[in-house]
């Protein structure tokens, strides 16, 4: 009992730094300086209120789920006097609530998947709320933190279904619901509907099938018939030259893309164009620092951070080292522990097949500058890293644990700089 209040005081801890930075950030980030800031906030103006869809410009590819949200709380904010441009600050504002549901979701998550085990959720809801890019982009006027929620939700819903089929029904709406806001949803769609089929739920899974194919039907049958290509993602795709056919996946990048990892430039140079169009640096880059420039510094053609940002961002780099290898061998770890239990396992599939997809993504829309490898499109499988880097916390025992733990409290407090804009 003592150890479940400690760990509730904890959480409640943690969820008062989301609220609290979050709403700083929220008051002080630029709204035209986030990832194709202008491209996200031209889609919420034009479809609320009126209700238009972008036409093959700025992020036509993009269901309207995010934008209907953030725009029609900008358009209230611009009702009460807000002005134009301080109205965008309301469709930022929404996603300190979404990271914050998060954070309580993947809490709830680890209590339902390993009762008694308060380290473990204590360690993976940190993990969610410190992650830089997670509260980098909790800031801006960008749909990911929305996608991480209902993806998170999902999960939840997905630990449930398989205790209580009643909830076979939400977790439908809810995998259709992520799919609306973002098609990098889709692989928490898989992992969920692989762990129904090895449990062999077959009602449930076809409750959840139907729904969430049923919701997101009427983005895709737009798409398909307005683009003529991809239902996904319809943007033009490399062609072989001198020929004109379509270039092969495979040779759309080379050998290095995929393995070097651009040592020692990720450390002391973490940030562009170095190590540009290498996917394990640069995203790497980008989940612990701000590699592209939209954060503690401005990228941009021929810019480069001062002395003092580059400082930051060396620092954030070697900060990230500790908790990413705790979260990998965690999710190793998990991994070969679930394949009998079913309620664990889509957590566990979740990170292997959000690598791919990113991967199948990053190397299927190559481009020069390398702005496809950014870690928030991976974002929608942080819920799942986290749990991964809480499993990984909870087996470390005696002096191991103490000194894992000094090392990511002295990780914490050198982090705070970096995350306050």
């Amino acid at each position: 009992m003592a150890g479940s209040q400690r760990s509730s005081r904890a959480l409640a801890a943690i969820c008062a730094f989301v609220v609290v930075l979050g709403a700083w950030n929220v008051a002080h980030y630029p709204p035209g300086l986030g990832y194709d800031a202008f491209h996200h906030m031209a889609y919420a103006d034009g479809l609320v209120p009126g209700g238009h869809l972008p036409h093959g410009t700025g992020e036509y590819y993009t269901p309207p789920g995010y934008y209907a949200v953030a725009g029609s709380l900008d358009w209230v904010a611009r009702e009460l006097g807000v002005s134009f441009y301080g109205a965008y600050r309301a469709g930022m504002a929404v996603n300190v609530l979404f990271l914050l549901g998060t954070v309580l979701l993947v809490w709830r998550i680890a209590r339902e998947l390993f009762p008694g085990r308060e380290r473990l959720a204590v360690g993976a809801a940190a993990f969610v709320a410190f992650l830089p890019v997670a509260v980098r982009d909790e800031a801006m006027f960008h749909p990911e933190m929305m996608s991480l929620f209902l993806c998170a939700l999902a999960l939840w819903l997905g630990v449930r279904t398989l205790a209580d089929r009643r909830y076979a029904v939400p977790l439908g709406i809810a995998l259709g619901a992520a799919q609306l806001v973002r098609a990098f949803s889709l692989w928490t769609v898989f992992v969920v509907l692989a762990a129904l089929v090895v449990a062999r739920r077959w009602r449930e899974l076809a409750i959840v099938v139907v729904l969430a194919a049923a919701i997101p039907a009427p983005w895709y049958v737009h798409q398909s018939l307005t683009y003529q290509g991809s239902f996904l993602f319809p943007r033009p795709v490399p062609v072989a030259t001198p020929s004109t056919h379509v270039q092969p996946i495979w040779d759309r990048r080379n050998v290095r893309f995929y393995v070097d990892p651009a040592l020692p430039d990720v450390i002391t140079h973490p940030y562009t164009p170095h190590f540009r169009n290498l996917a394990i640096p640069t995203t790497y880059s980008e989940l612990w620092g701000d590699y592209f420039g939209f954060w503690v510094w401005k990228g941009g053609l021929g810019a480069k951070p001062s002395a003092h940002a580059r400082h930051e961002l060396e620092v954030q780099s070697l900060l990230g080292i500790a908790p990413t290898l705790l979260a990998v061998v965690g999710w190793i770890s998990l991994l070969l522990a679930s394949w009998r239990s079913p309620r664990r396992l889509a957590i566990a599939l979740l990170p292997g097949v959000g690598i791919l997809g990113y991967l199948y993504f990053t190397v299927g829309y190559p481009t020069k500058d390398g702005d496809v490898l950014k870690a928030t499109y991976m974002l929608t499988t942080a819920a799942a890293w986290a749990i991964a880097f809480g499993y990984a916390l909870d087996r470390l025992r005696g002096r191991a644990w103490w000194l894992v733990a000094a090392l990511l409290a002295v990780c914490v407090v050198a982090e705070l700089p970096f995350l306050v804009y």
